[in-house]
């Protein structure tokens, strides 16, 4: 087994999901409104390109695992993908966050090109990233250090994204939202290619045990996947629970813009609640050492229920009663990516333990295309939901709508918050659990040997 990681390579890796969630973060919480307050177009439409660019991203995702795993070069089989992805990822973000002189079909068309080619660009560069938490170290509590390292950071990056982004895009924009989204995306990319820079340069990568030739086939990893039920409890938690989550926060902006009357304070509100869950990340990674993944996820999500329960009770009117409730929400939502990433890899050792097939980035590529299938898909119900309540872009909504708008915010993320909690109930692996896979693990290869 290997023994402790230096704090350079924690930090090295770690940073690198701060560049990482400036996109992903940047797409999930302005995109919809971009595409409906900006573009111009309808919730429908919104929704339906927004879905399909994750669906894409969804089917991208298994094949880049598989491919990355069978990689060798001189910088490993995972950074050479980061090192010359991050360029192409960086240009496709800008474009992303342009108004092209298009309408009708051909805007609809050229909207979700462009995010096709971001989703596959952010694909070929997330899948590689996420993979590396198992070359770095097998080892379960110096994963969840590694993993805590790398949400902090996350958690860094979506609050600066979110607390930064409209202040920049009123900023630059001079009164003009679309010219500011341009120069959002400028910043996002610039930061993002130095960063991953860092990552690829300070962090190294062990090497695999097995020969290239000796990698199970992508239908034997299937196989193994499909029998690994720690792995399949894990995944059905979590995109339950983001899938539900999203309809809070992609609703957050509308409702603030709209119910509220607070849009220039957009900023201000976006940080608040990622900065709550920023600030939760080192705790609730302690929490884990102290009494285990499993138990900390379900005080977790007793913390997630009664956050959603205030905010759909509460008759929220002015800026500071939102604010109290989004550092409930975003306290208890910092577990959930500590959590959910630092219980993956001990999945692969579970799956290696039950099958005799060792599946990295293949399993990280599973774990994502159904992850952001599901995130596609409820986005689309979303933009559905949202054409459905009334809502208008750029008008006075009714309040009916309003009332329509918080429920789809409070009571689809509280159901799945209980679902999540009855399902890591039955998760089986601890700590001593997995040592215990570790050496049988490390028998079996003495044997064959």
């Amino acid at each position: 087994m290997l023994g402790a990681v230096s704090n350079r390579v924690r930090a090295a890796y770690g940073i690198g999901d701060y560049a990482i969630c400036l996109y992903w973060s940047g797409v999930s919480l302005y995109l919809l409104y971009f595409y409906t307050d900006i573009v111009g177009i309808s919730p429908y439409a919104a929704g339906l390109i927004y879905g399909l660019g994750i669906m894409w991203d969804a089917f991208t995702d298994p094949f880049m695992g598989f491919l990355a795993e069978r990689t060798r070069s001189k910088m490993g089989s995972y950074r050479p993908y980061i090192h010359y992805g991050s360029f192409p990822l960086a240009l496709s973000f800008i474009l992303l966050l342009w108004v092209p002189p298009f309408e009708g079909t051909s805007l609809i068309i050229f909207l979700l090109v462009v995010n096709i080619i971001h989703r596959t660009c952010f694909t070929v560069v997330s899948v590689p990233y996420s993979s590396l938490t198992a070359r770095i170290t097998d080892d379960s509590d110096e994963r969840t250090i590694l993993t805590s390292s790398r949400m902090l950071s996350a958690a860094l990056g979506t609050f600066s994204i979110s607390a930064l982004g409209f202040p920049i895009i009123l900023y630059f924009g001079g009164g003009e939202e679309s010219f500011g989204f341009i120069y959002l995306g400028i910043v996002s990319g610039l930061i993002a290619i130095f960063i991953l820079k860092i990552t690829v340069y300070f962090v190294e990568e062990r090497e695999f045990k097995a020969n290239k030739k000796d990698l199970p086939s992508f239908l034997e990893v299937a196989r193994s996947v499909s029998k690994n039920y720690p792995f399949w409890i894990v995944f059905s938690a979590i995109i339950i629970l983001i899938s539900t989550y999203l309809m809070f926060n992609n609703n957050l902006i509308y409702f603030t813009k709209y119910a509220l009357g607070l849009h220039e304070y957009q900023g201000q509100i976006l940080g608040t609640l990622n900065g709550a869950t920023l600030l939760a990340v080192p705790f609730w990674a302690y929490v884990a050492l102290k009494i285990g993944k499993k138990n900390t996820w379900l005080v977790a999500m007793i913390t997630l229920f009664v956050s959603f329960s205030i905010f759909y009770y509460y008759p929220i009117s002015n800026l500071n009663s939102l604010l109290y409730i989004l550092v409930f929400i975003g306290f208890g939502n910092g577990a959930t990516g500590v959590l959910f990433w630092s219980m993956l890899p001990d999945t692969i050792e579970y799956g290696e333990w039950k099958s005799g097939i060792r599946t990295e980035s293949s399993l990280y590529g599973f774990m994502t295309f159904a992850q952001k299938g599901a995130i596609a898909i409820a986005v689309f119900i979303l933009g559905i939901a949202l054409t459905n309540i009334g809502f208008e872009p750029n008008q006075v909504q009714s309040e009916q709508t309003l009332i329509e708008l918080k429920n789809l915010m409070s009571i689809i993320p509280i159901i799945g918050v209980c679902i999540s909690f009855v399902l890591l109930y039955f998760y089986p692996i601890d700590k001593n659990f997995h040592e215990k896979l570790i050496q049988d693990i490390e028998n079996r290869r003495v044997l064959d040997v």
